[in-house]
């Protein structure tokens, strides 16, 4: 994406040498001199991000920067100032500004510090967009994604909510979202009034599922004392939720084809054909093309139920915005719990990036309204975390050492420069605060302090 960038700014070397770095940096960059044009600008071109000085020829940057604020446009601001005008600098932090660099200044630094802007500005409309946006809150968390195959997985959703009697194969690792992705459609689809009845096929065994799905007559089997309504027909005119279909017996496959098919199903122990008009959507865990090619799953059923067909990334594959998904969780859940809790320490967002989530989405729910309950403070600490994930760390960071590692060092030597090693990368996670150093280390302050003395860090 192309960032279009705006400086505001009287000096004309300055702001040329500054558009033309920012321009071999990919960015488009417009550069004015006055107030009144930056204004025009802000106003009818809505720039990403703007770089303002606030002594202008025909007045303060910072009237424009209150500007922004009246019109509600949130657009990230990093004044440029000279020392002689920090104290206005401070004074603009005081208003909202995002950040401030005074002149003289290296290039690198306003490089990333825009580079920072930009995203925290990117990740903060999104987020926003989501806390607004949506509806429910459980089954569109998959959806709270930056990610282009996400939203074109969200934009294919929504075309085939609007087909009323269709059948979809949902298919992703354990976690991945496949309910969410279910109620989404259903709840965005003309029959959203209408039932959503699910089912875990791996939770019951052949006969008892059969019943569930199907229902039956009195006098069907030996316990069949009265007549059971099965879930096809509670969900009639609505959807059918089938989960891990794929643990599904090829005898049930078979009659489950016909309802597909026919829209026809009997009860157990019936002689009348009943029909239904349902949406099926089923989920997997496996991989559903090799089950057939194994001829464990009907062919006939994949057709069928392949009309279409999701597959939903794990969370490993969305590393980059993990801690975008566990900060909505954070907030949503604070406020149905009524808690405090407004942020994720540092330390804690690295312990999070850092584990592998294997039971995805789901889990990464769990770990968060765990930290969540059990968090005293206003904000999420490492030791909230779930056990598993502080344990799983430390099993990564375990090591057998072997007497080849030694070469010509001494034992001590050895054991002095794994020390200090690990002290520099607790210290460089927790940005140098001993405190915070200490509980990653699981050590009291007055050890870390007296390590990082000894070791002159």
């Amino acid at each position: 994406m192309n960032h279009y960038i705006l400086i505001v700014d009287d000096e004309e070397n300055l702001t040329f040498f500054l558009k033309s770095a920012l321009e071999q940096k990919g960015y488009e960059v417009e550069a004015v001199h006055l107030l009144e044009d930056a204004k025009k600008a802000v106003l009818s071109k809505y720039p990403d991000l703007i770089l303002l000085d606030l002594n202008l020829p025909d007045g303060t940057g910072l009237d424009l920067y209150r500007l922004i604020k009246e019109k509600g446009l949130g657009i990230p601001t990093i004044v440029i100032t000279a020392h002689a005008s920090v104290n206005s600098a401070v004074e603009a932090l005081k208003l909202g500004v995002d950040d401030y660099i005074i002149k003289p200044f290296e290039l690198d630094e306003l490089f990333v510090n825009i580079k920072k802007q930009l995203k925290r500005f990117q990740l903060n409309n999104q987020f926003n967009y989501y806390k607004n946006q949506l509806q429910t809150s459980y089954q569109e968390e998959f959806f709270v994604s930056r990610l282009p195959q996400i939203e074109e997985l969200q934009n294919f959703a929504l075309k085939i909510a609007q087909v009323k009697e269709s059948a979809i194969l949902i298919e992703g690792g354990s976690g991945t979202g496949k309910e969410m992705v279910a109620r989404f459609i259903h709840q965005n689809s003309p029959q959203a009034d209408s039932p959503f009845v699910e089912i875990n096929c791996a939770s019951l065994p052949d006969n008892l599922l059969e019943s569930e799905l199907f229902g039956y007559e009195p006098g069907a089997f030996t316990d069949a004392k009265k007549r059971k309504i099965g879930l096809i027909e509670l969900a009639q005119n609505g959807t059918l939720f089938l989960d891990e279909i794929s643990e599904m017996s090829p005898a049930l496959q078979a009659k489950l084809l016909r309802v597909i098919e026919n829209r026809l199903f009997k009860r157990l122990g019936g002689i009348r054909d009943i029909k239904v008009n349902i949406r099926i959507i089923a989920a997997t865990n496996r991989d559903i093309k090799s089950q057939v090619e194994q001829e464990k799953f009907r062919e006939d059923l994949f057709f069928r139920l392949n009309m279409f067909h999701l597959i939903l990334p794990s969370l490993a594959e969305r590393k980059d915005e993990i801690l975008l998904i566990a900060q909505f969780f954070l907030e949503k859940l604070a406020r149905k719990l009524q808690r405090p809790i407004k942020r994720i320490t540092e330390e804690a967002q690295e312990m999070i990036l850092k584990y592998d989530w294997p039971g995805n989405i789901r889990q990464l729910h769990n770990t968060i309204e765990r930290a969540v309950i059990l968090c005293e403070s206003e904000k999420i600490e490492v030791e909230h975390l779930a056990c598993e994930m502080m344990r799983d760390n430390q099993k990564k960071g375990s090591f057998q050492p072997t007497l080849n590692e030694l070469q010509e060092r001494s034992l001590k030597d050895y054991i002095e420069n794994l020390e200090k090693s690990l002290l520099q990368q607790a210290l460089q996670v927790s940005n140098g605060n001993q405190l915070k150093a200490a509980r990653l280390l699981n050590e009291p302050r007055h050890i870390v302090r007296y390590l990082a003395k000894k070791h002159g860090l």
